[in-house]
């Protein structure tokens, strides 16, 4: 993806590894285990909200403040893609579980 460094730690990977290990089981267990829909969304909502943000500061930011913030909308886009895999997963067993 990108090559960004704070400090000694690649956020790249740090995104790519956070959002495997520990976000997408964290909604796989919110998807079977909690029955309210808007306790199940909380992590979708939680991620969208800075992503808008970060999309609006890099639109009215100048310089390569913009390109900063156009990155860290894109980590936390790239958050929010890993809770919709999730959720189709839910969605699959739910349908394979429901033909049976």
């Amino acid at each position: 993806m990108f090559d960004i460094w704070i400090g000694d730690i690649e956020l790249t990977t740090a995104v790519l590894i956070f959002s495997i290990i520990v976000l997408l089981p964290v909604q796989l267990l919110l998807c079977f285990k909690v029955k309210r829909k808007i306790i199940r969304s909380l992590p979708i909502i939680l991620l969208t909200i800075p992503t808008l943000i970060f999309m609006i500061m890099a639109t009215t930011t100048q310089g390569w403040d913009s390109l900063g913030y156009l990155f860290l909308a894109i980590f936390t886009g790239f958050m929010m893609l890993i809770c919709g895999v999730a959720w189709s997963i839910w969605a699959i067993t739910k349908y394979k579980q429901r033909k049976k």
